[in-house]
């Protein structure tokens, strides 16, 4: 009975979601324009001052996993593409902030789904949530940073903050230029390929997706202290 319950069509979404933010992950790297890697060290801490990563990647594959698929997926589609990417870049304590930070991106776009019409108008809206979506994300990851690298002051706080401001622009610009073409294709192909109110969510999907997050927030906050 729960088998035929499957949609199946949801789970070959959540799979082409994370296959593509993997591969864009691992294989997009290589066409970021290069820039002088600067760093400086503080609290005996050296850390670059800015690097162009991949975070619009796993960040916009995120958001639309809680926007166009929801459930379960808010928080499989990014955590599997974390546990890909993180098996061939390698990572080290901040995957429980970063992991977790990706999926509350995820259930970010959950909670907005049922206000978000799939069309070109929605386009707005949804910048809007992948804006908080960021600045959640690093407020939440740049805590992580905080509680494992720097003195646990004020001081400390403020300059984990301070240096992190370079990612946050770059977080924001990056998403700013990609998420909209994304959305765009997301409304071009609905109609031939899937319709995101077909997915109807059990309530017992939503407590265990709920219940989800609060284990993965709490248990990286938890293991650092």
């Amino acid at each position: 009975m729960i088998i035929k319950k499957i949609n199946y069509q949801r789970v070959l979404l959540a799979c082409l979601f994370i296959l593509a933010g993997a591969l864009g992950r691992i294989l997009l790297r290589d066409f970021l324009p290069g820039l002088p890697h600067w760093s400086m060290t503080i609290y005996g801490i050296t850390q670059p001052v800015f690097i162009l990563d991949m975070f619009f990647v796993v960040g916009i594959f995120s958001l639309l996993s809680g926007l166009v698929i929801g459930g379960y997926y808010s928080f499989i589609v990014p955590i599997g593409i974390m546990v890909l990417t993180d098996i061939y870049y390698g990572n080290t304590f901040i995957f429980l902030f970063t992991w977790s930070g990706f999926a509350l991106m995820g259930l970010l776009g959950y909670f907005a789904r049922s206000k978000i019409s799939v069309n070109i108008k929605s386009i707005f809206p949804v910048m809007g949530i992948g804006i908080g979506g960021i600045l959640i994300y690093d407020f939440w990851t740049n805590f992580g940073c905080w509680l494992g690298w720097y003195p646990h002051t004020l001081d400390g706080l403020l300059s984990c903050y301070v240096l992190a401001l370079p990612f946050t622009f770059w977080h924001l610009l990056s998403m700013s230029l990609i998420l909209p073409i994304s959305w765009i294709l997301i409304v071009l192909t609905k109609k031939h390929t899937f319709n995101v109110r077909q997915y109807v969510v059990a309530p017992l999907e939503k407590y265990i997706t709920f219940a989800t997050f609060a284990f993965l927030g709490i248990t990286s906050f938890v293991l650092l202290l």
